[in-house]
């Protein structure tokens, strides 16, 4: 049976500048270590966090792995507080989009360094 926990690979073209934009957004690291030369960075919203993103340089992960697939899946996260979370990364130099209302929640989407867009929910 699955666990509660779970790691979502995220294939980055910098793992150094994506590790500095998800600091930026206050996620921690859990864990860093060299693997074959690159290195591999667990990061969370916060240390108890279930969800944990496990960044892999992009280019290591097409010559050792070409078969894995290298786009990002589509995720969702929940905010309390909205719209300080909008205006923070509306300060990095990233893609932001609207905030809309979707029925009794707000929610908006961004894209990291990368491309890879993600949206947020209002809870």
């Amino acid at each position: 049976m699955f666990t509660e926990d779970i790691q979502i690979m995220l294939y980055v073209d910098d793992v150094q500048k994506a590790v500095a934009f998800w600091q930026a957004l206050d996620f921690v690291i859990l864990e860093e270590q060299a693997v074959d030369g690159t290195r591999v960075v667990e990061i969370a919203a916060a240390k108890d966090a279930k969800a944990h993103f496990v960044l892999y340089d992009r280019e290591f992960i097409e010559s050792n792995s070409p078969e894995v697939a290298t786009n990002s899946p589509s995720l969702m996260f929940f905010s309390q507080d909205i719209y300080r979370l909008y205006k923070k990364i509306g300060e990095l130099d990233v893609p932001l989009g609207e905030m809309i209302s979707l029925g009794d929640r707000e929610v908006f989407n961004f894209a990291d360094p990368d491309g890879n867009y993600f949206a947020v929910s209002s809870i």
